[in-house]
């Protein structure tokens, strides 16, 4: 990935990016390794979690969670979902 882009996705996904999203870590708990029934999300599949933000923000996505995501991703752009992607894909997943 480019330079900065981990942590650009970092701050995007502990912080919430001063208000451009809500944290990760809220929803997905503590290193993204789920939240019962949240879904964890850490160590999987860049190009899976950056389709899945993608579809949810296109409202292609109709899931039982996907409502819940509307808000998290409204405002990301694209480069924003590939950043929170390879950051969340860093993290160990259990």
């Amino acid at each position: 990935v480019p330079p900065g882009t981990l942590k650009k996705g970092e701050t995007l996904a502990t912080t919430g990016g001063n208000g451009k999203t809500i944290r990760c870590d809220i929803c997905h708990g503590p290193g993204m390794r789920g939240l019962d029934p949240v879904p964890a999300i850490a160590g999987r599949q860049a190009s899976y979690l950056a389709r899945q933000m993608y579809d949810m923000q296109a409202r292609v996505r109709h899931g039982t969670w996907a409502p819940l995501m509307k808000d998290v991703v409204a405002t990301l752009s694209e480069d924003d979902m590939m950043a929170l992607a390879a950051y969340v894909t860093s993290l160990p997943p259990q």
